[in-house]
């Protein structure tokens, strides 16, 4: 009677314990850890948050104030400065108002359509107040664009963006999949 018993047991447990076990697999299989960043990646993340930083930094109550003028001095110093240091190198640096359209650019050069309020990149920085990057073509030429918020008071109050033509990329060796995949939030 106890074998019995026991084996009723098992037979009714045994479902439960399946389900238990297939869920464990499951849901442990659907937490991936994205790869690990390459040395190269890892350090021009590290210098790109670090020039994004001066810049959001210096460009705050400039844009605060819709001073675009004031604007151009600082992005000149920052994008000399960068060339000089040769560890980034743009291609270009601009400015974004809080309504996504560009205010400035430098090295200075006409914008037919300076409204860039529907890329991807400039709602997720406009309305998450994150950091994004995003692969553009522009004349048929590849532009890695890295975008932050300014910041005002926590409010979002207009954006930069750094644009790098694709010869830099394979000059840092970072394959555009993985800047792509970079998470310049963290």
């Amino acid at each position: 009677m106890k074998n019995y018993s026991l084996s009723q047991t098992a037979r009714r447990s045994c479902p439960w314990a399946c389900l238990v076990v297939c869920l464990a697999v499951l849901l442990g299989g659907c937490q991936s850890k994205e790869p690990p960043l390459s040395p190269e990646a890892q350090a021009v993340k590290k210098e790109l948050l670090g020039e994004m930083g001066k810049l959001t930094t210096a460009l705050a109550e400039p844009v605060a104030r819709q001073d675009w003028e004031a604007v151009h001095p600082i992005l000149q110093a920052s994008y000399e400065e960068m060339k000089k240091s040769g560890k980034v190198v743009e291609s270009y640096l601009a400015v974004l108002d809080g309504n996504g359209v560009m205010q400035d650019r430098f090295p200075a050069k006409k914008i037919e359509h300076p409204d860039f309020r529907n890329y991807k990149s400039v709602k997720i920085v406009l309305n998450e107040k994150r950091k994004a990057q995003e692969m553009l073509y522009l004349g048929g030429a590849k532009i890695f664009i890295l975008m932050a918020p300014v910041l005002k008071n926590d409010q979002v109050i207009g954006a930069v963006a750094m644009g790098f033509p694709e010869e830099e990329l394979q000059r840092w060796k970072v394959p555009e999949k993985e800047f792509l995949s970079i998470d310049f939030n963290q």
